[in-house]
């Protein structure tokens, strides 16, 4: 029996933080459920990283954390088998790195900490995530970004094979 949050409700909801407690099972339940319905969408009808795609991928990122820490492990990146792919044809994609086969850039914003790009006079200031800033607001820095999103939108294009591109 899973455990009461703090207003013992037996739904799980917790009102102070806005959250709900699932149970890892039922969440990729859901995710499976989800990419079914993916298939059966118009080609083109969806732009990744928008629309609902966004927040199912926020739920494979919860999924496949659970996963490693009930094995002892810490989440290193994202289970490809759990995620969307360039071959759906349901998903408008981006042109640009890391889509594209390119190298994202890593942009530090203070306040907002780091974030991918594609690296170009058009990706200079809006992220994978769609995050924005004022152009001299952040810099350039190496490594992976702080943000989950681009974080996890820079591993999904360094690990997919370069010819669903």
């Amino acid at each position: 029996m899973p455990r009461k949050t703090s207003t013992e409700n037996p739904h799980g909801y917790d009102p102070k933080s806005d959250t709900v407690r699932v149970g890892q099972h039922d969440l990729a339940r859901l995710l499976l459920m989800f990419r079914s319905l993916v298939r059966e969408q118009e080609p083109g009808s969806w732009d990744h990283m928008r629309d609902y795609d966004l927040s199912f991928e926020r739920l494979a990122d919860a999924v496949d954390a659970a996963a490693k820490a009930r094995q002892g492990g810490s989440w290193k990146g994202p289970d490809l088998r759990m995620r969307c792919t360039t071959t759906e044809p349901v998903y408008d994609w981006p042109d640009d790195a890391p889509y594209d086969g390119g190298t994202p850039v890593t942009w530090n914003v203070p306040g907002y900490g780091s974030h991918a790009t594609a690296d170009g006079p058009e990706g200079l200031l809006t992220s994978l995530c769609g995050f924005s800033w004022a152009q001299g607001e952040g810099r350039r820095v190496d490594g992976l970004p702080d943000c989950g999103e681009c974080r996890r939108e820079v591993q999904l294009g360094a690990d997919r094979p370069r010819d669903a591109w």
